[in-house]
């Protein structure tokens, strides 16, 4: 980031208005480079991305956030979707950031007409359109976790479909259509400021914070909180609060050349900071502890906790290094000294951009657990169970069970010709019992994953909630129980081939023990326990 300007300003009164105004006031020696400072500005925007890169990486390998091989055999969508996913995320993350800061100064900080608010929209722009395509990276990478395969092995008809049927497809639609017009409108105003810059840029400003707001509801730990609306509440004050703050400072250190009207900008910034660091403190403990629970001293070696002490840490750093602008810098800024304000500043913003890396990879790490006891947790069941000719089989309307299916084979089949055949028996009687506790694909928290040798029930889920089951594998498939006690079924869902299927727990607590009867035989080695408890 070019910062240099605000260190040097301007002496001559008619120059600095003219820079104010959004004009270059200042003459280029004849034969002389026309843009000496690309150069040191293209060099520090390098080591701004390997930092931040390498803040993340260190964070995932701390939180246990880092891509690791799948257990059992399932599907794996490689170490590119593993590791791109953060990144990417990243790269979303800090690009909003400054898209709604350089929204902010036309909108709320700068004085009407500034050639500042003229400079920050052009920024916007920029920031919004390199936002848009992160987003879409993100997606696509998404749908991979979600798939488990490789980018190179989707179809355009299983990206549709996450598009259309599920949440995280829904969430990036909803995304586009709001960033199109932030790109398109921050564009405009630059190039032609209107009679009403101020509410434009203010209604720009209100529909990028929505969109930061999206994946908070959709997505992450709070999302799948059994507390879900207060958590969300929490975690979007807390995200909006980051943004308006640090993108706030972002946009006065890099637009805020000029001497007139800057003290009045940083004066504003500075009390709106104020509120945004007690929201952002406030809520972020709120938000912890609604997704973790009460504290434990079992927490002690969580790679989470050590995560979320590190971003407390960055904070109250943060918090110290606004006290002393407000003590120091401020008034040195009033008297026609900005080298202070931007010294700190810088650090300042790079402190941001560390805590916003760490975000990411907190994000990404399971939240701390309490100890499983002997009712919770996933059940491996018995294998090799007898088949049953008689059986009738399911069907997913009986229990309200909502079906997604991939049209579109995202990779090539290991047997083209087990599409209409049961899911093959595991060859061993003995069952595979796995940790499967927390496994998600992408921002879809599935509770039961089918793959060609079993079932695996990856967490106990409460009386009544919604569970997702995805068919990885290239054979129908179904989940059907008895009650606690026998008699009248519990659960009876189809789910075909590479779909995914959700429907509601049974009311009641109870071991829902169930099988796979595709065509109304149970299949070996296809049975495994639901849990169903009122506090999982």
């Amino acid at each position: 980031m070019a910062l240099s300007p605000l260190e040097r300003p301007s002496t001559d009164r008619p120059e600095a208005t003219a820079e104010d105004a959004g004009e270059s006031a200042r003459p280029v020696a004849a034969g002389g480079p026309r843009h000496p400072r690309r150069r040191p500005a293209a060099a520090a925007v390098v080591v701004v991305v390997a930092g931040l890169l390498a803040v993340l990486v260190l964070a995932l390998v701390v939180g246990g956030g880092t891509p690791s091989p799948p257990p059992g055999g399932l599907p794996d969508a490689g170490a590119l979707t593993g590791w791109g996913l953060p990144v990417a995320d990243l790269a979303v993350r800090v690009l909003a950031v400054l898209t709604v800061g350089q929204l902010l100064l036309p909108a709320v900080l700068a004085p009407l007409g500034s050639g500042a608010s003229s400079r920050s929209l052009r920024g916007a722009s920029w920031t919004a359109t390199g936002w848009l395509v992160a987003e879409l990276v993100v997606l696509v990478l998404t749908v991979s976790t979600i798939y488990g395969v490789p980018v190179w092995r989707l179809s355009t008809q299983s990206v549709l479909a996450v598009l259309t049927a599920l949440p995280v497809g829904r969430a990036a639609l909803g995304v586009t259509v709001l960033l199109l017009p932030v790109v398109a409108g921050s564009a405009a105003l630059a190039r032609r400021p209107a009679h009403r810059a101020r509410a434009a840029a203010g209604t720009l400003l209100v529909a990028a914070c929505g969109v930061v707001l999206v994946p908070a509801v959709l997505a992450g730990h709070s999302a799948a909180a059994g507390n879900h609306v207060p958590a969300v509440l929490a975690l979007s004050v807390h995200i909006l609060a980051a943004s308006l703050w640090v993108g706030g400072l972002a946009a006065v250190l890099l637009h805020g050349r000029g001497r007139s009207g800057r003290v009045d900008t940083v004066r504003r910034f500075s009390a709106l900071a104020l509120g945004c660091v007690l929201l952002l403190l406030l809520s972020g403990v709120a938000s912890a502890l609604l997704v973790a629970g009460s504290p434990s001293w079992s927490w002690a070696g969580e790679g989470w906790v050590h995560l979320l002490v590190v971003k407390s840490v960055l904070l109250a750093a943060l918090v110290l290094l606004g006290a002393q602008h407000r003590r120091a810098t401020l008034p040195a800024l009033a008297a026609g000294r900005p080298g202070a304000f931007v010294r700190l500043g810088a650090v300042e913003v790079a402190l941001m951009a560390a805590t916003i890396a760490v975000s990411v990879a907190l994000g990404t790490s399971p939240s701390p657990t309490s100890p499983p006891g002997p009712d919770s947790g996933a059940v491996g069941s018995a294998a090799s169970q007898d088949a049953d000719p008689g059986a009738g089989g399911g069907t997913s309307g009986e229990t309200g069970a909502d079906t997604l299916q991939d049209d579109g084979d995202p990779g090539t089949a290991d047997d083209p010709g087990a599409g209409d055949e049961p899911v093959g028996a595991r060859p061993s009687d003995e069952p595979l019992v796995e940790d499967m506790s927390g496994h998600d694909h992408g921002d879809l928290s599935v509770t039961v994953l089918v793959d060609d040798e079993r079932f695996h029930v990856t967490a106990t889920v409460r009386p009544g909630q919604r569970v997702t089951v995805y068919n990885s594998s290239d054979a129908a498939a179904t989940l059907t129980a008895d009650g606690p006690a026998g008699g009248v079924s519990a659960f009876d869902v189809d789910v075909p081939a590479r779909t995914f299927v959700t429907f509601e727990a049974p009311d009641q607590e109870g071991d829902y023990a169930f099988v796979s009867r595709p065509g109304g035989a149970e299949v070996d080695g296809f049975a495994d326990t639901l849990l169903v408890r009122a506090d999982p």
